[in-house]
């Protein structure tokens, strides 16, 4: 059995669409923290196989916490807000977990990025100390535009003010009736037949689960983040029939079952299927969800439906960390994010309690440890992104390579 880095990723994606699968080698293929990003798996493999800290509560966690799964979007009330939002690895299991992937991703995001290895010491002491103050303190804390700051209030700001019509004219071709998406590189087209046996089917279920009155002029599969490229996930195109000018821009992704328990024995409350098990943490975990979030099943695969955000309402590594001081700022906030979502769910589904969480802070036997191997793993990143590289430009991921 080949155990080689290359044919790790390449059995891990063994069902992922050829479609677009080999557009996610490609986004690895630009640098170690996108690697990072595409190869959640990877991380949970390594870090299972020797598991370098000492115990830690079991609470909820998103899973693939990094420093790009944090970002903007409008919920039901249509205000907008700044939280994790990226549920689909989401499962109970020690918080150090959780805690360990962001702190990878900020060491090989940074050293990417320039920073001095003082500036990146004094980056993760910052977040982490903010992320135990949360917990000492155990009371969850929110971002809206009334309390942000720096970076985040310049993201929130930019989703608060964006108008449906502004979002409308970039993406589709601005007709006020039967109205159709621009295709291009973050969303291709989808074969007719396909189109209009699951525009019929997500008709019927808006219709009950949501708004009467909508239907669907346009689909496509839509190529958004890194580690997801490959699932089926599609761009829904909605109008209102008697008021055609009123549109929704809808996304549609399969929900597979977590990474983290192919490596971790964790034993898990009971969900009714993958998309239940995603909505569940993320209602859990935000201090508010998107608007439409909800599961819809079809051809017998789950999904997770909500409205769509785009990849823009992210804050970008490359905006992220020019500046020292609003890079510190921006990390403050994701450690703060990051404890008040675990305090959300403290006690839910048997999760840890407030006080757990509180006595694992204020013990802080892993702090060192942590870092320590974060630190090593990070190096490591990076060697495997060398070696991923080379086999991507060789063509060992190309379709027919064997």
């Amino acid at each position: 059995m080949d155990t080689s880095l290359p044919s790790r990723i390449k059995a891990f994606n063994a069902n992922r669409l050829p479609q677009t699968l080999p557009l996610k080698y490609k986004a690895m293929a630009e640098g170690p923290f996108r690697f990072f990003r595409g190869t959640c798996h990877l991380f949970y493999e390594d870090l299972l196989k020797n598991y370098p800290f000492p115990a830690s509560p079991r609470s909820w966690i998103c899973g693939d916490l990094h420093i790009e799964n944090f970002g903007s979007y409008k919920g039901p009330n249509r205000l907008a807000y700044f939280d994790l939002n990226d549920f689909d690895e989401a499962v109970q299991a020690p918080v150090l977990y959780e805690i360990a992937r962001l702190l990878v991703s900020i060491e090989v995001a940074t050293a990417q990025s320039g920073f001095s290895r003082k500036e990146k010491k004094d980056l993760l002491h910052h977040l982490l100390h903010y992320y135990k103050l949360v917990l000492i303190r155990n009371k969850p804390g929110n971002v809206e535009e009334e309390t942000a700051t720096g970076l985040i209030k310049k993201s929130i700001k930019q989703v608060a003010g964006r108008t449906e019509a502004e979002l409308l004219a970039k993406r589709t071709n601005g007709k006020v009736s039967n109205a159709k998406f621009i295709i291009g590189p973050r969303l291709l087209a989808l074969p007719k037949p396909e189109k209009q046996e699951l525009a019929a089917a997500f008709n019927q279920w808006f219709s009950e689960h949501h708004h009467k009155g909508y239907r669907v002029t346009d689909l496509g599969y839509r190529v958004a983040g890194t580690g997801s490229i490959g699932v089926r996930r599609y761009a829904c195109l909605l109008e209102n029939e008697k008021k055609p000018k009123r549109k929704l821009i809808i996304d549609i992704k399969q929900a597979l079952p977590s990474c983290i328990l192919n490596y971790a024995d964790l034993q898990q409350p009971s969900w009714n299927n993958e998309a239940a098990r995603v909505i569940g943490v993320q209602e859990i975990m935000q201090h508010v969800s998107p608007a439409f979030l909800s599961t819809f099943l079809y051809k017998e695969v789950w999904y997770v439906v909500k409205e769509l955000q785009p990849t823009a309402d992210r804050i970008s590594i490359d905006n992220t960390v020019k500046q020292f001081s609003s890079t510190q700022q921006y990390l403050v906030d994701l450690g703060m994010l990051a404890a008040a979502a675990e305090l959300r769910g403290t006690g839910r589904k048997k999760a840890a309690t407030a006080d757990e969480l509180k006595e694992f802070a204020i013990d802080d036997n892993w702090s060192s440890p942590l870092l320590e191997w974060c630190a090593e793993y990070a190096s490591q990143v990076k060697k495997d992104y060398k070696t991923f590289y080379a086999a991507w430009k060789d063509g060992y991921f190309n379709s027919k390579a064997i």
